[in-house]
């Protein structure tokens, strides 16, 4: 079994997307956004404890929440959208089978392609 050390959301990320060979340049835009979510998150506490002593100050409430229910599972999308997470099976656990020449996890997009006979979004010729 792997041996995590303890790292923020975006280390992580970072050492997620080291390690995945399979990603090219198309999926940029993805990891992009995916980056730029992952410092949101590590930032969040930050964050929530400024606006709170903001409200205090002012006496009103904080202009954010405590909690940010979106965030980490729009992440996890993210993550499954680049190949990054194991596949779940039907019992919703992890997938203990994992074979080094099975393909990544494709995504629902790349799915819809492949079943409506386009590539990259645009009609092959018949």
């Amino acid at each position: 079994m792997a041996e995590f050390e303890e790292l923020s959301v975006s280390e992580a990320l970072e050492r997620s997307l080291r390690n995945a060979k399979h990603l090219r340049a198309m999926d940029s835009a993805t990891v992009a956004a995916a980056r730029a979510l992952a410092r949101k998150i590590d930032a969040w506490d930050v964050i929530v404890s400024w606006a709170l002593e903001d409200a205090e100050d002012a006496g009103g409430r904080p202009a954010v929440p405590a909690n940010d229910n979106v965030s980490l599972s729009s992440f996890l999308k993210y993550q499954q959208a680049l190949g990054l997470i194991s596949p779940v099976d039907e019992t919703g656990s992890a997938s203990s089978a994992s074979s080094p020449a099975a393909a990544p996890p494709q995504s629902k997009v790349v799915q819809f392609r492949q079943r409506a006979g386009t590539a990259r979004g645009r009609k092959e010729a018949r």
